[in-house]
């Protein structure tokens, strides 16, 4: 099961992120990785919303240390300003340190209404496209994004949920439905054949 499979990953031991890629099925697993932030082709995406407010994810470029490659770090929400057209002033740590979090990979699907594909020219992206952003950015990247834990420098609010699978909460939803569902036909089929045993 999926919240089984996650609970198992989020506690195990952090993978030590380097210069080689990395392989597929390490989504949730804790890593660590040493290098530098890199303002350059920071992101917003936007339309992220916290307790009613709407706001953004703040996608900033890791630079591991001793190569080219990069992770795409996740450090956080921040809220949107008076306007779009004002967008939040950000603070990005200038000096080599080591940073852990967890990791995850955007969704590979999903519905835009962007009238124009974004480039890195633009600072807010309504969808995070990886593939994209490697070609974009012209230098490796590591196929994962990596959540930055609480309270490190550059940090911002983590707000992810518990299970960042979206579908654990619909199959939940799904299961209590025909679950209620059941219930109902049980409870009519009772009542049926009780009115035709008094009609009798």
């Amino acid at each position: 099961m999926l919240v089984d499979r996650y609970e198992a990953r989020v506690g195990a031991k952090s993978v030590q992120v380097s210069q080689i890629r990395m392989a597929p099925g390490l989504e949730y697993f804790p890593a660590r990785v040493r290098g530098q932030f890199e303002a350059q082709y920071q992101i917003l995406l936007d339309n992220r919303v916290h307790e009613g407010r709407v706001g953004y994810d703040v996608l900033t470029p890791f630079r591991i240390q001793t190569g080219h490659t990069r992770i795409l770090v996740n450090r956080g929400w921040v809220p949107m300003g008076a306007s779009r057209s004002q967008l939040p002033v950000l603070e990005t740590p200038g000096q080599a340190r080591v940073i852990s979090g967890h990791l995850y990979r955007p969704p590979e699907r999903y519905f835009s209404l962007e009238k124009m594909i974004p480039t890195l020219a633009d600072k807010v992206w309504q969808n995070l496209d990886l593939e994209r952003f490697h070609t974009e950015a012209g230098y490796p990247l590591q196929p994962y994004v990596l959540r930055l834990d609480d309270g490190l420098p550059g940090a911002y609010q983590q707000v992810s949920p518990r299970y960042p699978d979206q579908w654990v909460d619909r199959h939940r939803g799904y299961a209590v439905q025909w679950f209620g569902l059941a219930l109902v036909v049980l409870i009519g089929s009772v009542v049926l054949a009780w009115t035709h045993r008094v009609k009798r």
